[in-house]
């Protein structure tokens, strides 16, 4: 799985093992972040993807300077807990914006980069909560069905420039967001993904970054469209 010579931009959360491993697969990795959050990227750069636009114009600029971006891992997302009857509209809108407005928002800030040089990859993280199951988490869910909609619907208009759109369905990965959400209850939510887990060990950030790099790499060369799931074999009661 080589990436030699590729530039990629990852936002958010688990970044750091995507950094990681793609460096070692050869790319030059972009961090995308609010400021004061860096990750172990060949350049880090700062903003707000509460702000869709002024962070695609930014990621146009930035795709200019590093003479064309060739993979953009949109991972950036919030999960505010609430029952549906909780959350005010604002608080719902930012889910939206952040998890799901940014990703085609800086899609289409690449997009015509990509469509000149005829190559390129998309890979948005979704997640396995849009299979049902959770409650608490509309806002959440929402964001990352608009997600799988949006990979499936630019993976068809973008085949023709041979740039590949795809999505990846992590399972309960340990992140800084989850050790947050879930602080309260921390020990008996390990045990209760364990016991839905076919595996019997928690997965790590860096089993979805190697799933991405075979997406962004040429071995994953006709695959588009999918959603492709990483989650230990999980299955609901």
């Amino acid at each position: 799985m080589r990436l030699d010579g590729r530039k990629i931009l990852i936002t958010g959360g688990i970044g750091t093992a995507f950094c990681t491993i793609f460096a070692a697969a050869g790319a030059r990795t972009i961090g995308l972040d609010l400021p004061g959050k860096t990750s172990p990227a060949h350049r880090n750069i700062t903003a707000d993807l509460a702000n869709p636009a002024e962070a695609a114009t930014l990621v146009a600029a930035l795709d200019r300077e590093e003479a064309g971006i060739d993979i953009l891992i949109n991972n950036a997302a919030i999960n505010p807990l609430k029952p549906i009857d909780g959350y005010d509209f604002a608080e719902f809108e930012r889910t939206q914006r952040i998890n799901a407005h940014a990703a085609f928002a800086l899609s289409q800030a690449l997009v015509p980069g990509m469509k000149s040089r005829r190559r390129g990859s998309i890979i948005n993280i979704c997640s396995i909560t849009i299979s049902g199951g959770w409650t608490d988490f509309t806002a959440y869910v929402a964001s990352k069905g608009t997600i799988l909609g949006l990979t499936r619907a630019m993976a068809r208009e973008l085949g023709s420039w041979d740039i590949r759109v795809n999505a990846i369905s992590p399972g309960a990965i340990p992140t800084e967001l989850e050790r947050v959400v879930w602080a309260d209850v921390l020990e008996s939510y390990e045990k209760q993904i364990i016991e839905r887990q076919s595996l019997k060990y928690r997965g790590s950030a860096e089993d979805v970054a190697n799933m991405a790099c075979y997406l962004a790499s040429d071995l994953g060369r006709f695959i588009t469209g999918q959603n492709i799931v990483v989650d230990g074999g999980w299955w609901m009661p």
